[in-house]
C-alpha cells in the first residue's frame, strides 16, 4: 500500500459544555446556510439528529400555527415608503419565508401579480397600485370586499381599496397573534443558526469557555 499523506484539511469541532463531547460541525458555513433555509436542517447535516429534529419541531410548528392563525396572511414583505413591514425583518430569520416572501413582493411590484401559486406570502395591494387583470379577478372572487377601478390617463387596472385593511376586518386581532408567532418564529430561528455555524452556547466562566471553544483539528489521511 502507499504512504498516506497527510491532509491540511481541518475538521471544525466544537466541546459539549455539557459532557465534554467532541462535536463535529463540518461546514459550519453550509450548516448555518442550512438551518436558516429549515430550522434544525444544518444541526442534522452536522449529524445532530435529536437538536436537529427538536428545533425543527418547535420552530416550524410555532410558524405553521402563526400561519393558520393569520389566515395565510401575517408573513410577507412590504418596505414602500408609509408601509414598511417591519415584522418581516423577525420573519426573515427563517428562510423558508424570506426567499418566497421576496420573491412575491418582487412579482407583484413588477407584474401586478405574484410569481408563486396561490398567492403564498404576497403582500397586499396598496390603494391605487397596478395590478393584473387576472391577479385582480381571483381576488375579487375570494374577497367581496376588493375593488378595482381603470385609470382613466392610461387604462391601468388599479386597486380600489387597501387590501391590508381588509385583511384586518376579516381577521382582527388574528391578525396580529399571527403575526407575533411568525416574528417569534424567525428570531428564534437566529439562534438555531448561530447554533449551526459555533456550536452550543457556552459557559460564560473563562476557565470552561477556554476549554468549549471551537477548533480545528487536523487528522492525517483522514481528510477530515
Amino acid at each position: 500500500m502507499g504512504k498516506q499523506v497527510p491532509s491540511s484539511t481541518p475538521r471544525v469541532v466544537a466541546i459539549s459544555p455539557d459532557d465534554g463531547a467532541t462535536i463535529d460541525l463540518r461546514d459550519p458555513r453550509t450548516a448555518a446556510l442550512l438551518s436558516w433555509l429549515v430550522p434544525g436542517l444544518g444541526q442534522l447535516y452536522q449529524g445532530r439528529r435529536h437538536k436537529g429534529w427538536l428545533f425543527m419541531a418547535a420552530i416550524c410548528s410555532t410558524l405553521v400555527v402563526g400561519l393558520w392563525i393569520g389566515g395565510g396572511k401575517v408573513a410577507f414583505c412590504q418596505w414602500r415608503p408609509g408601509a414598511r413591514r417591519l415584522e418581516f425583518i423577525g420573519q426573515a430569520g427563517i428562510g423558508g419565508v424570506a426567499l418566497p416572501a421576496l420573491v412575491q413582493s418582487w412579482s407583484l411590484g413588477a407584474a401586478g401579480r405574484p410569481l408563486l401559486p396561490g398567492g403564498w406570502f404576497a403582500p397586499p395591494l396598496l390603494q391605487h397600485q397596478p395590478v393584473a387583470p387576472a391577479y385582480a379577478a381571483r381576488l375579487e372572487r375570494r374577497d367581496p370586499d376588493m375593488a378595482f377601478y381603470r385609470d382613466r390617463r392610461d387604462g391601468t387596472l388599479r386597486c380600489g381599496v387597501d387590501e391590508l385593511s381588509a385583511w384586518y376586518l376579516r381577521l382582527g386581532r388574528f391578525f396580529d397573534i399571527g403575526t407575533l408567532y411568525t416574528t417569534i418564529a424567525g428570531l428564534l430561528n437566529l439562534l438555531v443558526v448561530y447554533d449551526a455555524w459555533a456550536g452550543p452556547l457556552r459557559d460564560p466562566d473563562p476557565e470552561k469557555t477556554d476549554a468549549a471553544q471551537p477548533r480545528r483539528d487536523r487528522r492525517p489521511g483522514t481528510g477530515r
